[in-house]
């Protein structure tokens, strides 16, 4: 699907809560591919959770789509997985070294094949100030 630029932050978090999130039945079981080749607009930056052990990192990842260090400012959509490479594989896609974030691409290409078993979008309604022209 072609990029499209959003005119606003509320037609931006329109479209992923209108066509991500509740349409998420289309791309619950399917590859993270899917779900990628449908969006308007590509991600930016994409960060693995899981931080605090070994074992679950990276079992899912926010993709955002601006480079906003604000929560109320920015638009992401975390994606869960089901399984995923070892940790010692994956680290290293998020973090190649001290100080360093791995490329949207590099992580991409890891999760591209993935299976995909939630999609949520981020939660608008606390964003501050209040942004008007989003429907809920």
């Amino acid at each position: 699907m072609k990029a499209q630029t959003f005119t606003n932050y509320a037609d931006t978090a329109n479209y992923l809560i209108h066509e991500i999130e509740n349409k998420k039945s289309l791309f619950v079981n399917k590859p993270l591919s899917v779900l990628l080749d449908s969006l308007k607009m590509q991600p930016v930056h994409a960060i693995g959770s899981g931080l605090q052990g070994k074992t679950n990192f990276g079992k899912s990842v926010s993709f955002c789509f601006n480079l906003q260090r604000s929560v109320d400012k920015q638009h992401f959509i975390i994606v869960d997985f089901d399984s995923v490479p070892p940790y010692a594989q994956l680290f290293p896609v998020f973090y190649p070294a001290v100080g360093q974030l791995g490329t949207i691409q590099s992580i991409i290409a890891v999760y591209n094949t993935l299976i995909v078993t939630n999609v949520l979008v981020k939660d608008y309604t606390n964003d501050e100030p209040v942004k008007t022209g989003i429907q809920y």
